[in-house]
């Protein structure tokens, strides 16, 4: 009898483990549907204003795509990126992952004295596009001698001492090693040693990715000496800080943490006269600053109204009948009002948003003097450097 009530006991463990189990299947199949129809019937979004950038559409399905694994993973993409309420659920994971003590989240380090850092690693490149843009930009650079390139250095390079204690913060040192051996010193402008030199002071924003414009003065400064010229001392501008609630792109991977930046405009108090041209006059601005976008999402657009394709600014009263053409990332928009004030004109480029080799750029905008101006770690993902030719 005992051994009959054993087995009776045991069979009856073995149906109620397997209801169990097959109720938890089913919860998570419901969530999964539930999931599923709820990103089906939420409109689909282009845009995340919370995270500053663009969001993965719809995959297209294929026999191709699914062979190839293209499409599973892109569906993953999407799925995660569309997944309503995905903001809310950063920021709880965010201050989860901070709780139990971790230093960094999504790739970014929870740094010392309010400042959010990039954390940069060399598996996080594709090493194969790097050098081809350094190769590139050297030929560039060889065919045209009257130009020089800048790369600035990422936040969490100059500014490592702000990393939290045993971070383990790869640089960009190796992508500068393999740039110096293929660009000449005498068409590059270093601006790391600059920047160093400052590192006390507020040369980067404690939220975004990007320098202040005090970083960008002094890269200025470094750039006309190297060019020939006096820079214009500091205490012929005026600074006004515009916004003092701005919260950047590093933030918006984490939704926590960091001090919010204040956003300062430096203006020549003598008010040199300038013209501009947006985008061929698709785009109508009187100024170097577009005001309105400190009410949207973005703040640091308030530089050139945000990333323009061409930008081409004369300057009435300008001394020296010379035209600059500066090929930029967004780090260019708050550096190109400084450098205007040494031309007659100055063109200012983003090849993300033109769809013409550089060659064939300068036959509308023929310059005196180029500069190329990127951040490193944009400069080595970036797939239109190609257009340098």
């Amino acid at each position: 009898m005992g051994n009959k009530n054993k087995k009776e006991e045991k069979t009856k463990g073995q149906a109620a483990g397997r209801i169990r189990c097959l109720c938890f299947v089913g919860i998570v199949l419901l969530a999964l549907s539930g999931c599923s129809l709820l990103i089906h019937v939420t409109p689909e979004k282009t845009y995340s204003a919370e995270e500053r950038r663009m969001l993965a559409q719809r995959p297209k399905l294929t026999k191709k795509s699914v062979l190839r694994g293209k499409f599973q993973l892109q569906s993953e993409t999407y799925l995660s990126e569309q997944f309503p309420g995905r903001a809310q659920l950063v920021t709880l994971r965010t201050k989860w992952l901070r709780l139990l003590g971790e230093r960094d989240a999504s790739g970014v380090y929870f740094g010392k004295d309010g400042y959010l850092l990039e954390r940069y690693q060399e598996q996080d490149f594709d090493w194969q596009q790097v050098k081809k843009n350094i190769r590139q930009t050297a030929a560039f650079l060889e065919q045209y001698p009257n130009a020089k390139a800048m790369f600035v250095p990422t936040k969490s390079s100059v500014l490592s001492g702000k990393l939290p204690m045993f971070a383990q913060a790869e640089t960009d040192s190796r992508f500068f090693e393999l740039a110096n051996k293929r660009i000449p010193q005498n068409q590059q402008v270093s601006v790391t040693e600059a920047l160093r030199a400052h590192q006390e002071e507020y040369i980067y924003y404690r939220t975004d990715h990007h320098w202040t414009t005090l970083g960008a003065y002094y890269a200025y400064a470094a750039w006309a000496e190297e060019m020939g010229f006096s820079p214009l001392p500091q205490q012929q501008f005026a600074v006004t800080p515009v916004c003092s609630t701005f919260l950047g792109t590093t933030y918006a991977k984490v939704r926590t943490g960091g001090r919010a930046d204040t956003i300062h405009l430096y203006e020549p108090k003598d008010a040199p006269r300038y013209t501009f041209e947006y985008n061929q006059g698709e785009t109508k601005l009187d100024s170097f600053y577009d005001r309105s976008k400190l009410e949207g999402d973005d703040p640091y657009s308030v530089f050139f109204g945000g990333n323009q394709a061409i930008v081409d600014i004369r300057r009435e009263d300008a001394e020296h009948q010379k035209t600059l053409l500066v090929i930029k990332d967004s780090f260019g928009n708050c550096f190109a009002p400084f450098a205007a004030n040494h031309y007659a004109r100055t063109i200012v480029v983003d090849l993300r948003y033109v769809n013409l080799p550089v060659s064939k750029l300068m036959r509308v905008y023929p310059a005196d003097d180029i500069l190329i101006l990127y951040n490193s770690a944009q400069f080595m993902d970036d797939k239109d450097i190609s257009k340098l030719k």
